[in-house]
């Protein structure tokens, strides 16, 4: 069921070209928070660039895009995390304490908040651990939960399962839960179902030119 959204981001007349041929044309498109969103496609259908778009990260060929709140701009309330996310070159508990340091909290409230995020992504084990010798698993719960610190909004998580065995889909699939039961909007690409994709509550195509509703839960 998708939460009742108190923010919500939305695109209109959004078009993608690429050496002269259009990639996609969307007249409108609108994310709300609370709402869990597998964004499918085939290679080269532009999802990443979608993804970026919506996110701050890149800008359109044409159009816009808004957030519901005029105070808050697209990079604050956004992020994105790619398949193979950037390591800081120091420990795993580093990588969160740079992370919160961008709250700008209080001493005790940092620590206290690095430890909470190490619990979450069951990172306890590798505090100290050189950050770029984790897993493939480790470190995609190490780039939410160093995301989870800034709290954002709307999340794009670009085939976090990508080359992942089951039981880390199956970790990544809880932290991703418990963000959606959180309120946060969820925008997740994968060529495959898997447990996390089986969270969302809403399903688009990027497909010949054009993005489609495939589904979408009301109830």
């Amino acid at each position: 069921m998708t939460a009742k959204a108190s923010l919500h981001l939305q695109a209109r007349n959004l078009e993608l070209c690429f050496q002269g041929q259009t990639v996609w044309q969307i007249p409108e498109l609108q994310w709300l928070q609370g709402q869990c969103v597998w964004l499918r496609g085939q290679n080269g259908s532009g999802k990443t660039s979608l993804m970026k778009i919506l996110g701050g990260l890149q800008k359109p060929s044409k159009g816009q895009v808004e957030l519901s709140s005029s105070s808050i701009r697209p990079l604050q309330a956004c992020c994105y995390l790619h398949q193979q996310p950037y390591m800081f070159n120091t420990s795993v508990k580093r990588n969160l304490e740079l992370a919160a340091q961008g709250k700008k909290l209080e001493a005790q409230a940092g620590k206290e908040a690095v430890l909470a995020a190490l619990r979450w992504s069951r990172l306890d084990a590798q505090a100290e651990q050189p950050a770029r010798t984790l897993s493939g698993g480790e470190r995609q719960r190490l780039a939410l939960a160093r995301a989870k610190l800034v709290q954002p909004h709307f999340w794009l998580l670009d085939e976090p399962t990508a080359n992942l065995d089951s039981e880390a889909v199956q970790i990544l699939a809880q932290l991703v839960s418990d963000l959606k039961r959180q309120g946060s909007a969820l925008l997740i690409t994968s060529h495959q179902a898997n447990p996390v994709t089986e969270l969302c509550n809403s399903h688009w195509l990027l497909n010949n030119g054009g993005l489609e509703d495939e589904h979408q839960e009301t109830t």
